[in-house]
């Protein structure tokens, strides 16, 4: 046979690409075909072909449950992918009793040819496998053990036949607890070899490393969420005469808290403290300086009696934490109920400038001025003093409102704020927060922007009363009485 008949050769591996000839298949035997024998070869190739995109497979599934959070479809994968690369019939995964990852519980992948399940915990050759350092095999159960069958604990198929093979081995975390055993039986004796047993060991590492990352994510997540829940933005006491209302938006959707924060509280009897911040940068290490800022101005403001003074403890504060290039700025006021409705004496810390909404629609900024803190020592701080009537408002915001970026590049700025708010006066305060926030969502057009956090307090109108119509004169009088419950008996 002079002519040369080829084949494609496409098996992955070495001569991959390469071509299958008359020379390569070997010498034909008498009478035998070279068609025969080189379709048998092509049948080969396509097996190889097969086993090959079978295992890719495999390792593409196996990467993607590499980042699986859950820890039931995370053994559930896994015992899924043990099934079908070592052929068994029945693949499981049973959890070690208190060691357990939260959540797990025992999975049986092939449980439709099941008619008895198997109860590894009730065999004593099965069970042992959780302590082993090599894989456990057993060949045949049936004589393995005396007696075994489905009421030994190895379980049977829906026929009634035993599961007889038997590969156990123990999923263990990194430094080397228990976490549950990876378990593959077969319904024929001697069906598995020392490649299953490589390939369950291999998977087995596999899951512990795995359910050991989900077990740290989860418990890292515990603690962070229980940090952040510190740190959150408070919810705003309510005060006889004032409405007052907030908002705090993130810069990332995945982000609880981030650098700005705001809040409101009770300095001493009668004197109530607004405090505005923006730490800067974004997330957890912008976050953990809010919660420092914050809770200092809060004991600060309960011994200072002037808001310069609280922002310069403050500033000195922060510059003891040795904050690396990172700054604060923080706006704070101390609000007192007045004959004319509410005084509020402010102190900036270089934070943008407060906006006040009078009664006949008019919008201004107040001008009051500072030097950001965390920078340097001696931050200079000027006071201002400013009474809001029934029916005004004063806003005051981070400068993730004035510096919201529109696609075009524009600045949301204080002119955006200031249209926003033409015809805010008058308005509840939440109503007013809530048309600042969609002014500035409205302009991003969907661009990032950074933490954004509003605060609006208005003075409530004169209601009809004992009071004569005079907010301040009915707060005062509250304040008295609660002052006079504070006293000892």
């Amino acid at each position: 046979m002079g002519a040369r008949a080829t084949v494609a050769f496409v098996a992955a591996g070495e001569g991959a690409g390469q071509s299958l000839d008359e020379a390569q298949v070997g010498p034909l035997a008498p009478g035998e075909d070279l068609r025969a024998r080189l379709e048998a070869a092509e049948a080969a190739v396509r097996r190889l072909e097969g086993e090959r995109d079978r295992l890719e497979s495999m390792v593409v599934r196996l990467g993607a449950l590499a980042a699986q959070l859950d820890a039931d479809e995370l053994v559930r994968g896994v015992t899924e992918v043990a099934r079908d690369l070592t052929g068994a019939t029945v693949a499981m995964f049973v959890p070690a009793e208190r060691l357990a990852p939260m959540g797990t519980t025992m999975v049986v992948c092939g449980a439709e040819q099941v008619g008895q399940v198997p109860e590894p915990a009730r065999t004593a050759l099965l069970s042992g496998a959780l302590w082993r350092v090599t894989p456990l095999r057993l060949d045949d159960t049936s004589s393995a053990e005396a007696g075994a069958g489905p009421q030994a604990g190895y379980g049977s198929l829906a026929d009634g036949r035993p599961l007889r093979s038997w590969v156990g081995v123990p999923v263990r975390a990194r430094h080397g607890e228990a976490l549950g055993a990876l378990f593959l039986a077969q319904h024929q004796p001697h069906g598995f070899g020392r490649r299953e047993e490589e390939l369950a060991q291999g998977l087995a590492g596999h899951l512990g490393a795995s359910l050991d990352n989900v077990v740290l994510f989860q418990e890292r997540s515990r603690v962070a969420r229980a940090l952040q829940e510190t740190l959150l933005p408070p919810v705003l006491p309510k005060i006889p005469s004032l409405d007052v209302a907030a908002r705090y938006r993130p810069a990332r959707a995945t982000a609880f808290v981030g650098g700005d924060f705001y809040d409101l509280f009770e300095a001493r009897p009668g004197v109530w403290s607004l405090v505005i911040g923006d730490v800067s940068g974004v997330g957890p290490e912008a976050a953990a300086l809010t919660g420092v800022a914050r809770y200092a101005v809060r004991a600060l403001a309960s011994e200072l009696r002037s808001p310069a003074r609280v922002l310069s403890r403050l500033n000195e504060t922060l510059l003891g934490f040795d904050l690396q290039e990172k700054f604060c700025t923080v706006l704070y006021g101390e609000l007192r109920g007045s004959a004319a409705g509410l005084e509020l004496k402010l102190a900036n810390g270089g934070h943008p400038f407060p906006v006040v909404v009078r009664a006949d629609g008019s919008v201004a900024e107040l001008e009051v001025r500072g030097t950001m803190l965390g920078v340097l020592p001696g931050a200079a701080l000027d006071e201002h003093v400013v009474t809001l009537a029934p029916g005004e408002l004063l806003v005051t915001y981070t400068d993730g409102v004035p510096e919201a970026r529109g696609p075009d590049g524009s600045f949301f700025g204080t002119e955006g704020l200031c249209r926003a708010l033409q015809s805010a006066a008058g308005h509840p305060a939440a109503s007013v927060v809530a048309t600042i926030e969609l002014a500035v969502v409205e302009h991003l057009s969907g661009m990032p922007s950074d933490d954004m956090a509003i605060v609006v307090l208005g003075v409530e109108p004169g209601r009809d009363g004992a009071d004569g119509g005079r907010p301040g004169r009915r707060w005062r009088g509250l304040q008295a009485r609660a002052f006079r419950r504070r006293q000892p008996a």
